[in-house]
Parts: structure tokens; sequence; C-alpha cells
């Protein structure tokens, strides 16, 4: 007898290993256009780019979910946050051009994971009457919101430190996305029970017609991530690949950025 279960099907829809891959292949577009525009890329480029974020921030709220050990992740997240952080200062004040380097896609993805684990600490320490843990999370919450007003009110005054504390403290008002793709994220994370139409389409359905409302043009074509997240069939996929993204995302970003340097430099 046929079976019909998706998830029980490993040739059916598309694994984690793929939709990674995807990702990976129309980021490289998107950041062709950001790092090459100058030259005549089209703008299509950066449209092929816009389904990407979701598209990685959705397979974050699945590694969250299913690893181990959920500190040592958001660890790993918080560190390549910074190290991409600080090259970009050094790869952007030695390599001075036109193009400023914002991208660290680490901080956004650190920044939603902090949260899933704050709000997880929160919601155990209520369910199990744990005050220690419900106290942890709540303090950690209140921690990262203070750090980030105490950043905003040195960034007017000394604009060096402030730029090193939202390195190294990531906040909302310094991420790729800002509060709509930490929310986004977290929707990925605790809607995952309740099926794919309310834990997919419905945020990105929202989010994508928040950032329309502001004005943005090209953003809201990240909506196009849903064709690709619903044919997610639930399994890891090809395994041996868990640093691809943290290696392959800055050093082509880099790669491009110093090219297109010594191109403009012609």
């Amino acid at each position: 007898m046929k079976n019909n279960n998706i998830t029980s099907n490993k040739f059916a829809g598309i694994n984690a290993f793929q939709l990674k891959i995807l990702g990976l292949i129309l980021m490289v577009f998107d950041h062709i256009h950001q790092m090459f525009y100058m030259f005549g890329v089209p703008q299509w480029f950066n449209m092929l780019g816009r389904p990407v974020a979701p598209i990685f921030l959705f397979l974050s709220a699945e590694g969250f979910y299913h690893t181990r050990n959920k500190f040592k992740y958001m660890l790993r997240l918080w560190v390549a946050s910074i190290i991409m952080g600080l090259l970009s200062i050094v790869i952007q004040d030695t390599f001075k051009s036109e193009i400023v380097l914002l991208n660290n896609i680490f901080s956004t993805i650190f920044l939603s994971i902090f949260f899933m684990w704050v709000i997880d600490n929160i919601i155990s320490g209520v369910k199990n009457k744990k005050i220690s843990q419900l106290l942890m999370g709540i303090g950690l919450f209140v921690l990262q919101i203070s750090i980030s007003f105490i950043t905003l009110m040195i960034l007017p005054t000394n604009p060096d430190v402030g730029r090193i504390l939202f390195i190294i403290f990531p906040n909302i008002l310094s991420t790729e996305g800002g509060y709509m793709f930490i929310l986004l994220a977290l929707s990925f994370y605790f809607l995952r029970k309740y099926g794919k139409f309310i834990r997919i389409v419905i945020p990105m359905a929202i989010v994508s017609i928040l950032s329309f409302m502001s004005g943005q043009l090209i953003q809201p074509l990240m909506i196009l991530a849903i064709i690709p997240l619903l044919m997610y069939n639930g399994q890891p996929g090809r395994k041996g690949f868990k640093y691809l993204f943290y290696v392959f995302y800055p050093a082509h970003i880099y790669a491009f950025y110093i090219i297109s340097y010594f191109m403009q430099a012609k």
C-alpha cells in the first residue's frame, strides 16, 4: 500500500539540507547585486534574494528545536555574529568603498534564538513552578532590553563605542530585518505544532504585508519563501555540512566586496 505521509518518504518534498542549498544559491544572487549593482547587475538578482532570510530563520528554528544543547547552539551563533561584525569593520576600513557592509544575519538569528531560549525558560519555569528558572528568563529578557537602550544612549556621543556594543550585544534595532524577522523566527518556532498553514503561511503573509505598508517594494517578495517552506518534509537530509553556512556566508560576502573594491578602483 502506498504511504501518503510526506515525512515518512525521504524522497518527497525538500529536506533541510536541500532547503539550505537553495537559500545559499539565492543568497549569492542577492549579494552579487549588492556588490556589483554599479556595473549593471539587474534588480531581479536582488529580488531573487528576498526569500533567503525567511528560509534561514526557519532552518534556525528547526535547528534550535532539534539540537541537544540549545545553549551551545545559541553561543555558536553569538560568536559567529561577533566575529563577522568585527571582520566587517576591519575589511571596510581597509578597503574603503561606497558599499556599506551591514550584512550580518548571524546577529538576527542569534537574537531570535536568544528570545526562543528565554521564552522557553519562562514557560518551563511557570509550568514546573521553578521560580529560579522563571526569574532567570525574565532577568535575561530585561537585561537584553536594558543593554539595547544603554547602547542607543551611548551611540550619539561615542559612535565607536556604540558600534562595538551593537556588535557584542545585538538588539532588534541593529540586526538585519529588525523586529519583523525576529517575530517571524519566533513564529516558526512556537507555532510548529499547529500545522504548516498557521506556522508558515500566516506569519509570512503578515510580515510581508507589514513590509509593504512600511514603503518597501522589493522586500515583500520574501513571501515567495512560502513555496519551498511548504515543501519541507521534516527530514534533515545530507549530514556532514554543519558549518557550511557559517563559513560560506561571510566568505562570499567579503570576496565579492573586495573584488568590487578593486573593480571600482580601476
